[in-house]
């Protein structure tokens, strides 16, 4: 079972009804959010894929002017744009999804219908299914103001959940070039402080974020690719990951880019990956002593792009060591490989 988040380009004016007129190979569906599609089943088309569920600003208080209860301070806003949803991932029979870009609605970890269920049904049902933030992830608004003051942002895409308690979410940076580099950095201060790979833990009630892994990203620092201009890691967008024997984690991950081109994201860019240890609570360090605990924590580059060229999704596929095509009579199963 796999899904989409839509873009969530849609006018005010725009009706449900209106909606079903989306072109086929435009956008996926009539409406904006999260679909799931199933294996097996006839594709749909529009207008006949449904969205699962809504998300407005206005289902969330504001921590600061209002108590759990009825907030007026947030108003609705133009349909679909609170949900622009990116990154997703189904784990433990339940759908998530992020949304990290655009001015409006919260940029955020979100959780698609109820725990440990999958959605199903009619339009109908699908649609009044709930969309909530996971507790402890940012509330706060994606245009970087709230009442006037200005409000950290956020910006997640990719998720990956090593266990019910532990996940890691790539954060791909604001997208801001600074032209005049900062001692050699290109990337301004708020992307520096939590883009990468961060850890989150939950505590049985409220997700808590643990560490940034970034070392080796080299985030804001210039690379050379032939005949383009210099790009400089940002941040990370899709990502995913393998739990090992011995308590480790390795992630793979697809970075995000900033350069002069001017469409930042869209650079020539770099597969990355990471190893780090699931129930660490603090950013591992090594001893220097060039042992297997010194790569913990550090990024190193798998694959790089080159001119003409962008690196987007990562998963993990079937791949057969013996050539025996995965049928199991040698007894290896799966030997899994990017």
């Amino acid at each position: 079972m796999t899904g989409n988040d839509n873009n969530g380009g849609l006018k005010v004016t725009k009706t449900l009804d209106q909606l079903n007129g989306t072109q086929v190979g435009l956008n996926l569906l009539g409406s904006n959010g999260a679909e799931l599609l199933i294996p097996g089943q006839t594709p749909p088309l529009p207008p006949n894929i449904a969205k699962i569920g809504d998300f407005e600003i206005t289902q969330v208080n504001d921590p600061a002017t209002c108590t759990p209860g009825p907030c007026t301070k947030y108003v609705l806003d133009k349909p679909g744009k609170d949900d622009n949803f990116r990154g997703l991932t189904i784990f433990n029979n339940t759908l998530f999804v992020t949304k990290g870009s655009g001015g409006n609605g919260i940029n955020t970890v979100y959780q698609v219908g109820n725990p440990r269920v999958l959605p199903s049904g009619n339009e109908t049902t699908l649609n009044a299914l709930p969309i909530t933030i996971l507790p402890g992830f940012p509330t706060t608004l994606a245009t970087g103001t709230d009442g006037g003051k200005p409000v950290p942002v956020a910006f997640p895409f990719g998720i990956w959940f090593a266990n019910a308690n532990t996940l890691y979410v790539c954060d791909e940076g604001d997208g801001t070039l600074l032209t005049t580099p900062v001692n050699g950095n290109v990337a301004d201060a708020a992307t520096l402080a939590t883009a990468g790979v961060q850890k989150w833990h939950f505590d049985g009630a409220t997700w808590h974020m643990l560490y940034v892994l970034q070392n080796g990203l080299n985030i804001g620092v210039p690379y050379t690719v032939s005949n383009y201009p210099s790009p400089a890691t940002d941040g990370c967008r899709n990502l995913t990951g393998h739990v090992n024997h011995d308590g480790s984690v390795t992630i793979f991950a697809v970075t995000s880019t900033i350069s002069t081109a001017g469409d930042q994201g869209a650079d020539p860019n770099k597969l990355v990956k990471v190893t780090d240890v699931v129930n660490a609570a603090t950013l591992p360090t090594g001893d220097g002593d060039h042992d297997r605990d010194d790569r913990v924590g550090v990024f190193t580059t798998v694959l790089s792009a080159g001119y003409g060229e962008v690196l987007r999704g990562v998963s993990f596929a079937p791949q057969d060591r013996d050539g025996d095509r995965d049928d199991d009579r040698d007894g290896d199963r799966y030997d899994w490989g990017w």
